[in-house]
This record gives C-alpha cells, sequence and structure tokens, in this order.
C-alpha cells in the first residue's frame, strides 16, 4: 500500500537501490550503507521505504537534513504518503 502511493514510476536503479536496502534490513546484523545520486534521482524515496519499513517493524526513524527547507519538504512527503 505504502510504496503504491509512490506517483511515479520507480526507475530501474531506485528499484535495485529500494531492494538492496531492504533486503539489508532483513538480516540480523546492522546495515552500513549510503544511497548517492543527483537531486531528482528518487534517493528520497528509497530512504522513505527503508524508514516505513522500519516504523512497520515497531522502530524509531530518525530523518537528518542540512537544511529547514529541506525538512519541510521531506516532512510534507512523509505527510503526504
Amino acid at each position: 500500500l505504502f510504496c503504491d502511493s509512490f506517483p511515479f514510476q520507480t526507475t530501474p536503479d531506485q528499484a535495485q537501490a529500494i531492494n538492496a536496502v531492504l533486503s539489508d534490513m532483513c538480516q540480523p546484523l546492522a546495515m552500513d550503507r549510503l544511497v548517492c545520486g543527483d537531486v531528482g534521482f528518487g534517493k528520497t524515496e528509497v530512504a522513505m521505504r527503508a524508514a516505513f519499513l522500519a516504523v512497520d517493524n515497531h522502530k524509531q526513524v530518525a530523518v537528518l537534513v542540512p537544511t529547514t527547507l529541506l525538512a519541510q519538504q521531506h516532512y510534507d512527503n512523509f505527510r503526504d504518503r
């Protein structure tokens, strides 16, 4: 349901990153991963899906961003989803 609310078609690179992150999150060891890409390449969607999986498993999530403008954008995106 959460993934279906993404308003765009995921790209092959997004799908690969999402699958890798979610797969790592299902392992018993802690994940150490960096998602890197240019503006508009879908990094937020990868993070949102990881956050959703964590919250769905009764974990806490902290989203750290460098500016208040970006914090507001992420808040709006999370709230709308």
